[in-house]
């Protein structure tokens, strides 16, 4: 009988017969014990894999998600921009004669009104040469009187024959010749009287005035040097720029009705006011391909500051009665934008056709009807074909329109 037996000296499996003598055989193959026993465990675990394949794997769960319903809604049509907000109106104040600022009658950034005085310079000068030009004025006036008695005079004295007609002729002359010394003396008291005029700087317009750029003390140019900045604030334009491809819809609707226009805080998306578009250029910019327009605010408030950027949107109209779906439901695909359609507890995936989106919610052109349910959240989580666990998504909020009838 042969007897397999560990021979430890050699860390092999030796056979012996019943003298117990070793056999060679399997020394001479080189069987380890280590590798028999890795033999028998590899044959345990292929017996037990092969058991394990004949059961059947658990059924897959309905994969959990949010749905919408497909529905009807009055969509606003708008287009969005960015607008810089301008003064209507931006005066900068230059004094019309120059001389010694001798007073600031107004507050650093106060509001100002047409009329008000902002600066006086020292109207002396000013004063002493209307006092000169009204003198002459005097003188020609009494020169001017005396030429005409003298040309009544000589005109009897001619009719008569007393006169000749040549001394008659220098006789008119002369009056003619002080009548227009008359005339230029009044206008040297005209301009002497609007230089002491103009010695008070007075707001052409009313608005809100920046800083004083020159204080009191100093002296100042005619024309030359800005004393301060007005800008008109109530109304007030917000410019910004379309595509030329809307030029041509904004134009139409302008025809039928006035344009909203909404300025909107870029940081807190708080509404900053609303008014009415006025202005388009009469150029597309070629470089951009953009057209400037302007709407008008009323700006009681003061919320609009020149200089300041904000969020524009033009109400152009609204869409009665479309299809819309939260635009979380819409996923774009290989071949284009998709969704995936739950009916009876499956979901398939469909392709559709988004005509545009507002706020939260696109609006669809084909390819889904009303009523239908759609998946708004959890698409990852599933394929076309799937089984869903669907729940209603949060309701988002309705356009200010509202919802249509239909």
């Amino acid at each position: 009988m042969l007897t397999v037996v560990h021979d430890r000296a050699t860390n092999t499996l030796v056979h012996t017969n019943d003298s117990g003598s070793p056999l060679t055989l399997l020394n001479r193959v080189g069987v380890t014990f280590p590798a028999i026993a890795a033999a028998a465990a590899c044959l345990a675990i292929s017996g037990c894999s092969k058991a394990g394949s004949d059961a059947k794997p658990p059924a897959p769960q309905p994969a959990p998600v949010e749905t919408a319903v497909v529905r009807f809604q009055n969509v606003p049509i708008e287009e969005a921009a960015i607008g810089t907000v301008e003064p209507l109106s931006s005066v900068q104040i230059k004094p019309k004669v120059g001389g010694e600022i001798i007073g600031v009658d107004f507050e650093d950034g106060s509001y100002v009104k047409t009329g008000e005085v902002l600066f006086r310079i020292d109207p002396g000068p000013f004063e002493v040469v209307l006092k000169r030009a009204e003198a002459n004025l005097a003188m020609a006036q009494s020169s001017a009187l005396n030429a005409v008695d003298q040309a009544k005079r000589y005109t009897t004295l001619t009719d008569k024959g007393a006169a000749s007609k040549e001394q008659f002729s220098q006789f008119l002359s002369t009056a003619a010749a002080q009548k227009a010394q008359l005339d230029a003396r009044q206008a040297d008291v005209d301009e002497a009287r609007l230089a002491t005029q103009w010695a008070t700087v007075r707001s052409p317009i009313d608005g809100r005035a920046g800083a004083a750029l020159v204080k009191r003390g100093n002296i100042v140019q005619a024309n030359s040097e800005v004393l301060a900045v007005v800008n008109q604030m109530k109304p007030i334009y917000v410019s910004f720029s379309m595509p030329e491809d809307d030029l041509a819809d904004v134009r139409s609707r302008m025809k039928s009705a006035p344009l909203s226009v909404e300025a909107i805080d870029s940081e807190s998306g708080n509404l900053l006011g609303t008014g009415v578009l006025t202005f388009i250029d009469n150029a597309v910019d070629r470089a951009s391909a953009m057209v400037t327009m302007k709407a008008q605010f009323p700006n009681e408030d003061e919320a609009l500051w020149p200089g300041r950027f904000v969020d524009v949107k033009v109400s152009l109209g609204v869409d009665n009665g479309v299809l819309v779906v939260p635009s979380t439901a819409v996923i774009e695909g290989q071949t284009g934008p998709q969704v995936f359609v739950v009916v009876d507890g499956v979901a398939t995936l469909r392709r559709i056709e988004v005509g545009r989106t507002f706020g939260s919610l696109s609006v669809i052109r084909s390819g889904l009807e009303a009523g239908e349910t759609v998946v708004t959240s959890g698409q990852l989580r599933i394929m076309s074909g799937g089984k869903v666990a669907a729940r209603p998504a949060p309701a988002a909020p309705s356009p200010r329109t509202g919802e249509s009838a239909r």
